[in-house]
């Protein structure tokens, strides 16, 4: 029993991966560029998750370098676990065995809670550490589970307000050619024929890829 849910443990490791890194929000707005172009299928959603994946690789490297660091030095073992919480039922469900490796873990992981605190909001955290109060948790809103969802709420409004930004000059040549062709009574010419080239050549002339990546990994500096 032990072994299997250790086995279903592992298994959710990559989606956590994905989740509490910087990939949640760059996926997100990369796609919502695609989307604001009015082609949902230049660049691919291959390419997209592949760029995405490449560029959480790019921010995450020196946080995942810390994390091996931290995991492989030594310290001195860290207090129990308060009864009931839910670092204490996760201990019960690792073997004995592994009770070493999973002290490696926790240390490892200081680096990436930083990561975390630092790219959430404060109202986010705040918020999650008053419903971990209420559901009956002793909370002092440094733990994981509380500030992974703060972490993934603040980078969930960062991506949208990024893409509301980009979606703006984009809607705003959508409404010029519509009523263009409105005006020149060519009311069977579909708007997006005429727009989509006028959003490519508008993204190529301000270098937009180059802006959009640099500004997305300058949010994580």
């Amino acid at each position: 029993m032990s072994n299997a849910v250790l086995l279903a443990l592992v298994a959710i490791v990559p989606l956590v991966v994905l989740t509490l890194t910087s990939f949640v929000k760059i996926s997100v707005v990369l796609s919502l560029v695609r989307n604001a172009f009015g082609a949902p299928d230049a660049p691919s959603g291959l390419v997209v998750t592949g760029l995405s994946l490449i560029l959480t690789f790019f921010v995450m490297t020196p946080v995942a370098v810390d994390m091996a660091k931290a995991a492989a030095v030594p310290a001195a073992p860290a207090p129990a676990p308060a009864p009931g919480s839910p670092e204490a039922a996760w201990r019960m469900l690792v073997p004995a065995e592994y009770q070493p490796q999973l002290d490696a873990a926790e240390r490892g992981i200081a680096p990436l809670k930083a990561f975390l605190i630092k790219h959430s909001a404060e109202k986010d955290r705040a918020t999650f550490r008053e419903l971990g109060a209420k559901l009956g948790h002793d909370v002092t809103g440094d733990e994981l589970w509380v500030i992974a969802p703060a972490f993934v709420t603040s980078e969930l409004r960062e991506a949208f307000t990024i893409a509301i930004l980009i979606f703006i000059p984009f809607l705003v040549i959508d409404l010029v050619v519509g009523l263009s062709l409105a005006s020149l009574g060519l009311v069977s010419t579909s708007p997006q024929t005429i727009a989509l080239p006028l959003k490519l050549l508008l993204f190529v002339a301000v270098d937009g890829w180059r802006l959009l990546l640099d500004s997305l990994l300058r949010g994580y500096v």
